[in-house]
This record gives structure tokens, C-alpha cells and sequence, in this order.
């Protein structure tokens, strides 16, 4: 084992930096040297970000779910087969509402109409739609109808 001292991190961050985050796979020039908590040892070089999420993931696993270090990485392995499953045909209230927000928030007005056309809605029903609100009341409207 080895110390580190504090005016050698630099240094050692620099001489271990990898080429890409191990973690987010992202190219970046904010690394930070990753230890861990409870045993005070380093783990590699990684992004900033990484490190933020992991420290986060880590901390709510031990404090929140009450669980042991050692079950963390079979925890996100399950985790992530979980995520990579294939969804169901349901679609969540709260779901509509993101969707029905991101239609709002993050298409022109073309393209809401182009989503709206997908959807089936007629003419009248797009004349009818005066502005960006009514446009995203039939946008739900027609996405609910899609999943009943």
C-alpha cells in the first residue's frame, strides 16, 4: 500500500487520467480522483460527473435503502437488467404528463402539427387548435385515446 499526499493528487490524476470516463464514457478535462468512503482507498481517475453520480448512488444505497457496500455493484447489475427489459404497452398518468410537457415545451409549432397528424388528428380538429395550449390539449387528448 501506498500513501498519497495531498500535494501528489495533482500529479497522480494527471499520470492516471484515462482517455474517456469508465464510467459515462464522456471525454472531459474535469477529472477528479475517486476514493472510496469507507475504506479511504482510490478507485481510478474518473469524470467529475461520474464521481457526483456515483457518490450519490452510493450514499442513497447505504443510508436509504440500508444496504451493504458489497451488495451495491449486483444491486445496479440488476438495476440495469431491469432497465434494459422490455417495457410494457402501459402508459403511466404521470407519463402522459411528461409527454404532453415535452410535446409543449420541446417542438415548433410544425412539428407539434406533424406529431398531431401521427396521432390522427383531422383537420377541423388542427384549425380548432389556436395556439401552443390547445395544441397540447389535443396532443393528450389523442395520446390518452392511443393507449385506452
Amino acid at each position: 500500500m501506498t500513501y498519497l499526499s495531498q500535494n501528489q493528487i495533482k500529479e497522480f490524476r494527471e499520470a492516471n487520467k484515462p482517455i474517456s470516463c469508465p464510467i459515462l464514457d464522456i471525454k472531459t478535462q474535469d477529472w477528479v480522483l475517486d476514493h472510496d468512503h469507507q475504506t479511504g482507498m482510490v478507485r481510478g481517475v474518473i469524470s467529475r460527473q461520474a464521481n457526483s453520480l456515483l457518490g450519490k448512488v452510493e450514499n442513497f444505497f447505504l443510508k436509504m435503502c440500508k444496504g451493504n457496500k458489497e451488495d451495491l455493484p449486483n444491486t445496479l447489475e440488476a438495476m440495469a437488467a431491469y432497465l434494459e427489459q422490455e417495457m410494457t404497452d402501459v402508459l403511466h398518468p404521470v407519463g402522459l404528463t411528461q409527454l404532453t410537457r415535452k410535446f409543449g415545451n420541446s417542438l415548433t409549432a410544425s412539428e407539434q402539427v406533424t406529431e398531431l397528424k401521427d396521432l390522427g388528428a383531422s383537420e377541423g380538429d388542427l384549425d380548432s387548435c389556436k395556439n401552443q395550449k390547445q395544441r397540447k390539449e389535443l396532443f393528450r387528448k389523442l395520446t390518452k385515446k392511443t393507449y385506452e
